[in-house]
């Protein structure tokens, strides 16, 4: 439960949490957890689209976790916290989204990548990451983030790449430290 007022938000953990069936938690960052909510759907079609195209589990848990730091840096320019992503609002539900044979949208990035179009995907259930792709790419614009994953989900959505040409596209990608801001040489433990 997310509020500004996170007095509010317990209130309303207190009511719904049943300790033996159902674990509330609370947030006093509304602006992440809706981004989290929402932007993790088209993150959940690439992760479709990966296994459509026949990468294994090592590939999308690569691409997963790529895009949970795309997701990062989209809320944070959007004014939410990135830690938030972090937690059960954005990595739990992009994890359970993009792993899970019963997400929609996990679902539709398959049968894209075996030809089969949106319109005819839509007929049988929602696809939430179809238009929210679309609002992934202009908060990205509005923000000037780059956002490869979501951009190439986009791409390939509305069929202005191919899979080939997403896959060199990502992959042709140059070099970089996988988290920005390390420390270039970590403390040793000493076990003398």
């Amino acid at each position: 439960v997310a509020s500004d007022e996170l007095f509010q938000a317990v209130r309303i953990q207190r009511m719904m949490s049943n300790f033996k069936t159902m674990r509330v938690f609370t947030s006093d960052d509304p602006v992440g957890v809706q981004l989290g909510g929402a932007l993790k759907n088209p993150l959940a079609v690439g992760a479709g689209m990966v296994a459509g195209m026949g990468f294994g589990t090592n590939t999308l848990s690569a691409v997963v976790v790529r895009a949970s730091h795309e997701l990062r840096q989209l809320a944070a320019a959007m004014g939410g916290n990135p830690r938030t992503i972090d937690g059960l609002a954005g990595i739990g539900d992009l994890m359970l989204t993009c792993f899970s044979s019963q997400s929609r949208n996990q679902r539709c990035g398959q049968r894209l990548m075996k030809g089969e179009t949106v319109e005819d995907i839509q007929k049988e259930y929602t696809v939430e990451g179809i238009p929210t792709a679309d609002v992934a790419i202009i908060y990205g614009d509005m923000c000037g983030l780059e956002l490869p994953i979501f951009r190439c989900v986009h791409a390939l959505i509305h069929k202005k790449i191919t899979p080939d040409e997403a896959v060199m596209s990502l992959m042709g990608r140059g070099s970089q430290y996988e988290t920005k801001n390390a420390p270039k040489h970590p403390r040793t433990i000493s076990f003398n």
